[in-house]
């Protein structure tokens, strides 16, 4: 009888340890000691990878993608997601002295096998002390938005008014409590990046190059037509109050919000964009 109990343990046991490895959750920020700017070669500029509290991106000269994932640990690694078009890939995280290591899951990884943890064949990083000069100026806004709140408030916080005041809050560069045409126009350079251009084919991305660059040009015409429609006080700027006249007591507008943040379909928007075709040619043009 003691020896069929003994049995019956070990079995829980190991079920229990294999539903443990088998699935990794993702729930943790990335630790303070990985979050920083790093690259194979800080000196050549030709590559970086910028992890902030839950999010990360990597830049380099044929390759630009965000990703927002929280972090798992494995054993002394850690582990986090990242989703491509069609796929999701696994990366593994540790720091090594100065060094930041990284490993790749292997293709098709069963979830469940870590053996390849141990493997020599990884890649390193040192830790930079800027972003190079040309890919902040090309991508200062979403470097911004990563060391920003918002992702984490829109997406843990329960008030959904929290996540608009902090969008808000973002987009007012100035802190006014006003959006200008400039402020409206730097929102749309990053709609335009997500739409186009982060995680695309290069004959997509392309074009979102095109577009994003030149956003600057087309969008204050449009930002202007936006004021318009809410400058109740003629300010050539616009308020959260002035958003939210006429709408807040007749639809829910603060879920509303949130709801189409989380779920943004990036496909449905650059449809919308290329419908415009007036618009598409003078970007292309």
């Amino acid at each position: 009888m003691k020896i069929n109990l003994l049995k019956i343990l070990v079995i829980i046991i190991c079920f229990f340890s294999f539903k443990i490895n088998a699935e990794l959750v993702f729930e943790d920020n990335f630790p303070k000691n990985l979050q920083g700017v790093w690259s194979e070669d800080c000196q050549s500029e030709y590559q970086v990878f910028i992890i902030s509290n839950n999010t990360s991106m990597w830049i380099d000269e044929t390759y630009v993608g965000f990703n927002i994932s929280k972090t798992s640990k494995v054993q002394d690694w850690v582990a986090y997601k990242w989703g491509e078009l069609d796929v999701s890939y696994y990366y593994f995280l540790k720091k090594d002295g100065n060094q930041l290591l990284e490993i790749t899951a292997p293709e098709e990884w069963d979830g469940i096998d870590y053996s390849f943890l141990n493997s020599s064949n990884y890649s390193s990083y040192e830790k930079c002390e800027s972003i190079p000069s040309i890919y902040q100026i090309i991508y200062g806004e979403i470097i911004s938005l990563m060391n920003s709140q918002i992702i984490e408030t829109c997406n843990n916080d329960t008030n959904p008014s929290n996540c608009i005041n902090e969008t808000f809050s973002f987009l007012d560069v100035s802190k006014d409590n006003e959006l200008s045409v400039a402020e409206l126009t730097r929102a749309a350079r990053i709609v335009i990046y997500f739409t186009f251009i982060d995680k695309k084919l290069e004959e997509d991305r392309d074009i979102g190059f095109a577009t994003y660059t030149t956003t600057s040009l087309i969008f204050p015409a449009l930002s202007k037509i936006l004021i318009g429609n809410y400058d109740y006080d003629n300010s050539n700027t616009i308020s959260l109050k002035e958003i939210y006249t006429d709408r807040i007591d007749t639809l829910d507008y603060q879920d509303l919000f949130k709801e189409n943040l989380q779920g943004l379909d990036p496909g449905e928007l650059r449809r919308l964009i290329e419908n415009l075709d007036f618009l598409k040619s003078l970007m292309l043009n």
